[in-house]
């Protein structure tokens, strides 16, 4: 009879045990569940956020190469006028606003700059620092 209780309380026991370990198991896969759903959403965070800066940089960048294409454009306009001493203007560009510097012989010939530099696409504004030998 002993014998019999003995294994009895041992059935009892191990089951107990098995539901004991069954539940920790749930639980454990409950919490790992929960962490790879938190991983997932700090990825998802973090490649949202790399996109935006990698969007961002290229956005300057575009601002950057835009601006030295202007500015090769502008100097392009000097250079095929006959009337305009493109040698002596310098330019510069800054977020499509242009800066004439320089030399020239006349007034006629620092508007005409101007002028060409105006009509370049992508320029918006144009500021004439450009002095008249006299």
């Amino acid at each position: 009879m002993k014998t019999l209780q003995a294994l009895i309380l041992a059935s009892l026991a191990t089951v107990s045990l098995t539901a004991c370990s069954q539940q920790e198991q749930e639980d454990t896969r409950e919490k790992a569940q929960s962490s790879l759903e938190q991983a997932t959403e700090a990825t998802k965070q973090a490649a949202g956020d790399a996109a935006d800066f990698a969007r961002e940089t290229a956005e300057r960048t575009g601002d950057f190469l835009s601006d030295s294409a202007i500015t090769a454009r502008v100097k392009t306009a000097l250079f095929e006028a006959d009337q305009v001493s493109a040698g002596n203007i310098n330019v510069e560009t800054i977020n499509g606003h242009v800066v004439l510097s320089g030399v020239v012989a006349t007034s006629e010939e620092a508007d005409l700059a101007v002028q060409l530099a105006q009509g370049v696409e992508g320029v918006k504004s144009v500021e004439n620092d450009i002095e008249v030998q006299e």
